[in-house]
This record gives structure tokens, sequence and C-alpha cells, in this order.
């Protein structure tokens, strides 16, 4: 089940309610310290017998009141440097209750990520399976964002790549960069891409660098239309979320609480996040292999 934290919650009274331990609780979801847990705050209390991913972060992270960077750096099976290089943090001792880390993703080494782009996209469009194009692109496309705007240099020449999905995903890591004059005017180059969905990336990729410095980074757009769930199941009563809608972020990689298959056999996985114009939450369901349609 999921269970949403209520003011005066504790997490033994929690487990007592529904039958677990805190323990349990503990392991099932990302949290530094069992004495704080705030109203609001979903937790995924398993069934006795399923077996879920832990709940809470990956690609991205929401930071909570008394979180520190060793205690994340060991929930998510990096260290302190990597973890502070992956968000090019000034002050690794200083994080901000509310703030988007990314998770799971070192900074590589730019030259290297980029002949990898370049060899594979060297390929026949056509040849490049769709697990390459998860492996080396999409989970790239967060590679590209650990770096930052130093990126951009590396990013410019994969823009007029004659591969069109190679193509695709140097904007949308632009766009999970984000920040920076160098990534808007990358980002505006792509604007004459010969493929409308490119163009299209680019413009959403744009809105976004636009909004950052009013919000933050938990600020996103879904790049197509997806289903908007009120709960993490896909019978859940639905409706869709057009292509371009800003979103916030309020907790990722929600794993299906009864163990729902997800499009490949695995456990499916949702994003709880809130509509930054209505104010709205729900689940959006994750696609292919647990790939998010954010950027």
């Amino acid at each position: 089940m999921l269970y949403v934290v209520k003011m005066g919650d504790t997490l033994s009274g929690i487990a007592r309610k529904v039958g677990s331990s805190v323990a349990s609780i503990m392991a099932a979801n990302v949290i530094c310290k069992a004495s704080l847990i705030f109203p609001g705050q979903l937790l995924l209390i398993p069934d006795n017998g399923v077996e879920l991913p832990k709940a809470g972060g990956s690609p991205y992270y929401i930071v909570q009141y008394g979180d520190t960077l060793w205690c994340l750096a060991k929930q998510f099976s990096q260290n302190i440097q990597s973890l502070s290089q992956a968000n090019q943090l000034s002050n690794p001792n200083l994080l901000f209750a509310g703030s988007e880390l990314l998770v799971s993703f070192d900074r590589p080494n730019s030259q290297e990520l980029a002949n990898e782009w370049g060899k594979t996209g060297g390929l026949a469009c056509e040849e490049i399976s769709s697990l390459q194009i998860h492996g080396v692109y999409y989970l790239g496309s967060f590679r590209w964002e650990a770096v930052g705007e130093s990126a951009v240099p590396f990013l410019l020449p994969l823009l007029t790549h004659t591969c069109e999905t190679v193509r695709f995903y140097a904007v949308l890591s632009l766009g999970r960069i984000a920040t920076g004059t160098q990534t808007m005017f990358a980002l505006q180059q792509a604007l004459a891409d010969q493929s409308p969905r490119i163009v299209e990336l680019a413009q959403l990729s744009l809105a976004r660098t636009q909004l950052l410095p009013i919000w933050s980074k938990r600020i996103h757009l879904v790049i197509r239309d997806v289903p908007f769930l009120q709960h993490p199941n896909l019978q859940s009563p639905t409706h869709p979320l057009p292509k371009g809608t800003p979103i916030r972020a309020l907790s990722w990689s929600i794993p299906s609480p009864t163990g729902e298959e997800g499009p490949r056999g695995d456990i499916q996985i949702y994003d709880f996040v809130q509509v930054l114009e209505t104010g709205e939450s729900g689940f959006i369901p994750r696609v292919g292999f647990n790939e998010i349609l954010i950027v």
C-alpha cells in the first residue's frame, strides 16, 4: 500500500497501524532519519511476499529536512564526491530541503561520452536497437546533466549528427541541463532542425530554461501526452496530461504497491507530480525501460 503521512504520525505508529515494522518501511523508502517524516510524504508499505524497488529516488530525489549527502550517497550506492560532482554542489555539507538532486549517475568524461554517442550513431539509424537507445542515449542524457553547462561544447556537434536519434537525445540532454546562456544558445540552434519532433523538444526545453530561474530544478515539462492518474494503479481514474504541461516533482520513482506489471514485465514505476497551473497532484506512469516522459 501507499501511505500518506499525516500530522502527528511517527514511523513506529504507522508500522503498528499497517501491520509492518519500522525496519521494513525504512528499507522500502529513501529515509535518512526515522524520526523525521512529514505530513503529505508518501511511504511505500510493501505487502507481505511482494519484493519492490525502493521508493523515493531515481533519476532524481527531492531533499527532505535532515538529509545529508553522506546518507543519500549510501542510499543510492554512490559516494559523497560523485554525488556532489553530479549536482555541481559548491558545498557538499549544505543541502536545502525541497531541492532536487540527480542521483545514481556519476559525472562522466565528456569526450569519452561524446565519442560513445558518435560511434553508436555511426550505425544506420534504423539499426540502433531500443536497448541501445535506452542504455546509450536515454541514460546518457542524465550523464550529460551531471556534467552541467560545460557539456554544451561536446553536445553542439551532436546537434548536427546525421542520425535523428542522436540529435533528439542531444536536445533532451540540453533540456535536462536547462541552465546557462550556452545551453539556451544551443537549444535555439536546434530550433532549425529538419525534424519536427526535435524542434518541438527544443521548444519545450527552452520553456524549461525560462521556468527554472523563477521556480527551481523541480520544474519539468512532459514531452508527450501522458495519462495522469489519481493513484499509482493503471486502473485508477485518469485524464490526459497534454504535452508541454509544466509539472512540479513531488516524489520520484514510486513502485506499484501491488506489484503491478510494467511495460517489460518488471514492476510498474510511477512519479508523483503536481500540475503547476492547477495545483492538482497525481501519478505519471513510466514507459519502456522505466523511462520518464519528462524533460
